[in-house]
């Protein structure tokens, strides 16, 4: 048993910014992606993200039952067109016959005949659609990011929170860095960087070691700040990630044009600067996204403390590794979920109905919490209701604390209802 507290980090922790552009949403984010022109072959310039997103959801629109198509309208987000890319640049290979080898030679490929719409599209243009959209998200973070560090007196009230905690073993799922800026000492596993390089390389045993005990951050899904080393040695493989002082060198030290990586299933993926799209543990093959991801399960169950904060619980392996902790430490386990209900969902009058529009978070209450979060026809009586928003919610075991106002007003109006609960 240790006495640090596991967190884990998603992208609703900074909505609550002063943002000088649009705030960061996958919405936002999407809507830029799609104005990006991609560069053809023959030089000229077309829309092939939104012409992709829009076909895709000209499809979506006839499937279902009509009653039902009515109210749900598609969506699609960025990681979703990421993971569409990802799969036309490897079957695009296989469209124009540019294999020269069977063994690497994808197998579903010699079953599938694509649309006249995906053959015309050159296998490079697939190629620089989704390094163009990482940049692009990846610039957008860096608008926030940037600021943050250099005004060391911005966002007080997040900066204070990160300082005050104690000790913990912080899992990101963004890719600022803004944690690590509000902290004074941290260990994320890359050390100095040598009088040659201008960036730092990581270390398993540094990170797993920690011999000072200090707080702990990994990034999941990786960092504005990450590019390839720019020479050898290699220490794990060829994959290995660096980190940069900044984003200006990161993005300098980036090999854009290196050949896509494959998986298991020898389907291509771009280079992981940023963990996305709908395949990341096949992703996460790399350091240091392999001590990281094998550290979290080793803290979840460690640590019987977990705070989530604005974190959808959209990514399945994490969702499954989060519920070791239930069986890990029954009725010891204290989780905090800090999270923002949009308008619609608030209007509910008890956490089950606005759960149902989240069920992956549903399943983990449920399950925590030992609440049959649905009801029977004719049932009257509502488990965990809400008697006022602005309070936290605390379920009858009190094992869980929730707070659906935001994390800027968790920590200005909860903070020390978060930190008697957490048994801090």
């Amino acid at each position: 048993m240790d006495d640090a507290v596991t967190v884990i980090v998603g992208a609703g922790a900074v909505l609550d910014f002063e943002h000088k552009g649009f705030p960061p949403t996958v919405k936002g984010i999407t809507e830029e992606v799609l104005k990006i022109p991609v560069q053809k072959v023959d030089g000229e310039e077309r829309l092939l993200l939104k012409e992709l997103c829009e076909s895709i959801i000209d499809r979506l629109k006839k499937i279902g039952n009509p009653e039902a198509r009515r109210f749900l309208h598609p969506e699609v987000s960025f990681e979703e067109i990421l993971h569409v890319l990802e799969m036309c640049l490897t079957y695009s290979i296989c469209w124009h016959e540019e294999y020269l080898d069977w063994r690497s030679f994808p197998l579903f490929g010699a079953l599938t005949t694509p649309k006249s719409f995906l053959k015309s599209i050159d296998t490079i243009e697939y190629l620089r659609a989704a390094y163009s959209l990482e940049e692009k998200v990846m610039e957008i973070v860096n608008q926030y990011d940037s600021t943050f560090r250099e005004n060391p007196h911005s966002e007080e009230w997040y900066r204070t929170f990160w300082r005050s905690i104690g000790r913990m073993n912080v899992f990101s799922l963004n890719y600022d860095s803004t944690i690590e800026e509000s902290l004074d000492f941290y260990e994320d596993g890359f050390g100095t960087s040598s009088e040659i390089d201008d960036y730092f390389r990581f270390s398993a045993k540094e990170y797993y070691e920690n011999p000072d005990g200090k707080t702990t951050i990994a990034h999941l899904h990786g960092s504005i700040l990450f590019s390839e080393p720019k020479a050898f040695p290699f220490e794990y493989s060829n994959r290995d990630l660096v980190k940069n002082q900044d984003y200006e060198t990161a993005y300098q030290n980036r090999l854009w044009a290196q050949v896509a990586p494959q998986t298991q299933a020898k389907e291509l993926y771009v280079q992981p600067y940023m963990i996305s799209g709908s395949r990341k543990t096949e992703k996460m093959v790399c350091t240091p996204y392999n001590v990281y991801l094998s550290d979290l399960t080793r803290q979840v169950i460690k640590n019987r403390r977990l705070l989530i904060i604005g974190y959808s619980f959209g990514d399945l392996y994490l969702n499954d590794i989060l519920g070791l902790g239930i069986a890990a430490h029954g009725d010891d386990f204290r989780v905090v979920i800090i999270d923002k209900f949009t308008s619609h969902i608030e209007g509910y009058p008890s956490l089950f109905q606005q759960l149902q529009c989240r069920p992956r978070m549903s399943d983990f209450v449920s399950r925590l919490t030992k609440e049959r979060l649905s009801i029977e026809p004719g049932q009257r009586v509502f488990p965990l209701i809400l008697k006022d928003n602005d309070t936290p919610i605390v379920s009858k075991n009190e094992q869980l604390m929730m707070c659906i106002e935001g994390f800027k007003d968790a920590v200005l109006k909860h903070d020390d209802a978060i930190r008697k609960h957490l048994q801090l």
